[in-house]
Order: structure tokens, then C-alpha cells, then sequence
């Protein structure tokens, strides 16, 4: 008689590799989560359950990815995967300095899956060809947003249309069905395509393109907004300037780069301002020419003074005095544009300086914000770059900013305060003292006029301010 060996069921079990269709499954992010304002404030039980097991999905995609040859996997396969992977990955860029990041609410992330998805993303079976930008833009998102086509868009071709399909109320009615906003994370997604295309390749698949970004960069929520800006940043690295201007496109995106300065009113107000101004400049250069042979040579220099005067000082500083946040976004992106306006910035001087030298200066029983000093004395040392012929007529208003900046810094080391605040106070008190070496550099009078004024008025207080300026005739 045989013997029967008894086995046991724990020990018998062998491990079984995870399906890579129920991983992708796994980590589809329920459309419960585009809500994320009220998510904050009210955690539901079942989506933080289904966070919880994120982190240990992705680890088995990349254990399994990682263990499969370039050629296992199908073009549909690794669609699907960045289709499913990219919502969890960073938006920026492992090269981008952490001060060029702005990160967006995104509930369904933890920091543990940014950082395996981005190792996913990188892995060699997904490099990014045309093939398969091609395959996630034309199979896993272009059935999404051609539920809900861009009125100003023909989206067959990628080109404008003259008028808007469907007349007045076509808008209205494009907001009314949005069935791309119950796939969160969907902009990262488009996010990933744009970063991913070479220039030549544009031209064969810009009709793929251009209507999911505009599809964000038009709506009127500010949060799906700031996607289609983080898109449109990263298309404009690439994307040839004439495609642009010959589909129409180049118009469209400079209407609606000046509708976002209009958004004042909304979390993320502040970086929209930042990359709608940033974004602008880099679509006006890489749109006009200044060269001889250019059709419109003063095309650029109206564009770049419209997007300063209408829409920076008119548009945003008219409306935002109790804004600081949004003063500061505007602060630091002002020296890029100032740059590019080169002389033509003088025109603009009566509306730059009154705003930039209030910003120094102390208001009593109000905190100070260093961020917004430092960026006001950086927009002002490019100004005396680019605008030195007409400095010498607004030193002393530069210098009675200066001066007080100084003295409210001195008086709060004399005062005490925050540990915290020691730093950037610091900060400030070095960027005053190289601006005055630079504002004697463009205007050497005030060495032998206004700065030994200050000394002779009080050296122990104004000594510092000037150490590192040569040639001050007490």
C-alpha cells in the first residue's frame, strides 16, 4: 500500500506573478478624487483604503517591467502602463532645481509612489518613441477628450477655427459635459507626452496634441488651468514657432495665457500668475522676430509692452495691492521679460517704480516679507541694466526705498526676533548692499551726492549699507 504524504497548504502554495492588467486595474484613480478641496477636509474610508495598497502596486510593476526584455512587451502594454504610471509620477523633472517646482493638490499621490513611478517611467522598456507617445496620445487619451471637443479647435487637424462650432452658447455647453475630469492625475499624462516630443515630430502629431492641452489651459477651473500651463511650458521648449503661427495655434494660446491673469480669485492664483507670464514671454520670442527681414518688426516689441502694461500692470497689480503672494509671482517674473523689452522697458518706468521701491519699504505693525524684498530688489537690479539712461532721474527714489528697507532691518536685529527670520533678513540685508554697488556702477553720482548724505547723516546706521562700495566722497 502506498504511503500519502500530507503536504501542508501553506507550503504548497507557490507565489503567483500579479497580473500586470489587475496591477494597471489596481491603480486606476477613482473620479471621487478630482474633488480634492473637499477631500482634504473630509477623508473618505474607501479612497484611503485604496491609497494605502498604491505604493505595493507599483512596486510589482516595477519588479515586473524591470525582469521583461524591451520586445515583451506590446506598444498597447507600455501605453497603458504610462497611461496608468504618470498620474503618480512628479511633475518636474529630476533636473529641475526644486525652486522651479510647483506642486499642484494631488490626493492620490504619497511621496514613496512619485519616486517608484518615476523609476518606472525611466526604465528602458518605456523609453519614450514616437511610436508610443503616439500610441497613449491616439488610444488611451484621445478617446477621453473627444467626448468634450474644444469649440475653437478642429481637432482632426489641430488648427483654429475661425469661429467657435456651435455658435455663442458653444462654450457654455462645452463646460456643461466634462468627462475628462473623472480621471484624476489625466494632466500628467498629456504632461508626459509634450515632454517627450522631439521637434520634428510635432508636425505629425499635432492634431493629437494640441486638444487635450487646450482642453485643460481653458477651463474654468484654475487648478485644471495650471496643468494646461504646465503643458504649454513644456511644449514651447520644442514646438517650431511657425507651426504655431501657421495652425492658428499662436493666437489661440496667447488669448487664453491672458485670460489665466485674469483668474485673482483662487488657491492657486499665485502660480498661475508665475507660469501665465513665464509661459507668454516664451511664446512671444519664439512667435516674433526683431531681424530686418521679419514681416512685422515691431510685432515683438507690442507684444512684449501688451503683456507688461495691459497685462501685468493694468491687469493684475490694479486689482491685487492685498495680494502679496500674487505681487511676489509677478515680482520674479518680471527680469526675463525686462530683459527682453531691453531699452523699451523705460516706457514703463513711472508704473515699475512706484510699485518695486513700495515693496521695500517697512509698513509698521505689519510682518515683512523678505520673499517679496528680495524679488522687488531683483526685478530693480535688471532695471538698472536695462534701463541706465534713465536711472540717474529716479535714484533718489530708489535710494529712499533702499534707505528704509535698511534702517527697518536694523531696527529689528536692535529689536529681536524669530530664529526662524534671521536667514532671509540676512539675505536681504546682502542683496541691498550688492544693489547700491550696482546702482553706483550705473549712476555714479550717488557716490559723490546721496550716499555720503546718508553717511554724514548717520554713519553708524548707513557705514554697513555702502562698505562694499568704492569711492564714497564723505
Amino acid at each position: 500500500m502506498p504511503l500519502i504524504e500530507e503536504v501542508d497548504d501553506v507550503d504548497a502554495v507557490l507565489e503567483v506573478e500579479p497580473d500586470m492588467d489587475d496591477l494597471l486595474t489596481q491603480l486606476t484613480i477613482p473620479p471621487d478624487y478630482s474633488r480634492s478641496e473637499y477631500i482634504a477636509e473630509n477623508p473618505i474610508p474607501e479612497l484611503e483604503k485604496w491609497k494605502a495598497k498604491t505604493t505595493s502596486v507599483l512596486r510589482d510593476i516595477l519588479r515586473i517591467v524591470k525582469a521583461k526584455e524591451a520586445g515583451d512587451l506590446t506598444l498597447e502594454a507600455r501605453g497603458n502602463l504610462v497611461f496608468a504610471v504618470a498620474p503618480f509620477a512628479p511633475r518636474s523633472s529630476k533636473r529641475e532645481l526644486e525652486d522651479d517646482r510647483t506642486r499642484l493638490p494631488e490626493p492620490w499621490v504619497k511621496e514613496a509612489d512619485e519616486e517608484i513611478a518615476e523609476d518606472i517611467l525611466c526604465l528602458p522598456q518605456l523609453a519614450p518613441s514616437r511610436e508610443l507617445i503616439t500610441q497613449v496620445l491616439t488610444n488611451n487619451l484621445k478617446p477621453i477628450f473627444k467626448a468634450n471637443p474644444h469649440p475653437r479647435l478642429n481637432t482632426e487637424t489641430g488648427r483654429k477655427v475661425a469661429g467657435s462650432a456651435g455658435g455663442p452658447a458653444a462654450m457654455q455647453d462645452y463646460y456643461d459635459g466634462q468627462r475628462w475630469k473623472e480621471y484624476p492625475g489625466i494632466g500628467k499624462v498629456v504632461l508626459w507626452c509634450v515632454r517627450n516630443i522631439e521637434e520634428e515630430d510635432y508636425e505629425k502629431i499635432w492634431h493629437l496634441v494640441i486638444p487635450p492641452t487646450m482642453t485643460l489651459l481653458d477651463d474654468y477651473e484654475a487648478k485644471y488651468k495650471l496643468q494646461g500651463l504646465f503643458v504649454v511650458e513644456e511644449m514651447l521648449i520644442h514646438v517650431p514657432g511657425g507651426l504655431l503661427k501657421r495652425t492658428g495655434i499662436a493666437g489661440l494660446l496667447n488669448q487664453s495665457l491672458r485670460t489665466s491673469l485674469a483668474h485673482l480669485q483662487s488657491p492657486e492664483t499665485a502660480a498661475l500668475m508665475k507660469h501665465a507670464i513665464g509661459a507668454s514671454l516664451s511664446l512671444i520670442l519664439l512667435t516674433t522676430s526683431v531681424s530686418p527681414g521679419s514681416t512685422d518688426p515691431a510685432e515683438r516689441f507690442n507684444e512684449l509692452s501688451s503683456l507688461l502694461g495691459e497685462g501685468i500692470i493694468s491687469g493684475i497689480w490694479l486689482y491685487a495691492e492685498d495680494k502679496p503672494g500674487v505681487l511676489l509671482a509677478t515680482f520674479q517674473a518680471l527680469p526675463p521679460l525686462f530683459k527682453a523689452l531691453d531699452i523699451g522697458s523705460i516706457r514703463f518706468l513711472k508704473s515699475l517704480m512706484p510699485q518695486l521701491t513700495h515693496s521695500l519699504i517697512p509698513i509698521p505693525l505689519v510682518e515683512p516679507d523678505r520673499e517679496l524684498q528680495l524679488s522687488a530688489l531683483r526685478a530693480l537690479e535688471t532695471l538698472l541694466d536695462v534701463c541706465k539712461p534713465r536711472i540717474p532721474s529716479w535714484r533718489e527714489t530708489i535710494l529712499d526705498a533702499v534707505g528704509r528697507c535698511w534702517v527697518g532691518l536694523i531696527d529689528e536685529e536692535r529689536k529681536g526676533s524669530s530664529a526662524g527670520d534671521i536667514n532671509l533678513r540676512n539675505e536681504v540685508k546682502k542683496s541691498l548692499q550688492d544693489f547700491c554697488v550696482h546702482l553706483a556702477q550705473t549712476c555714479p553720482s550717488v557716490t559723490k551726492d546721496e550716499y555720503p548724505r546718508l553717511l554724514k547723516a548717520d554713519k553708524d546706521l548707513f557705514e554697513n549699507l555702502f562698505s562694499q562700495v568704492d569711492g564714497v566722497e564723505l
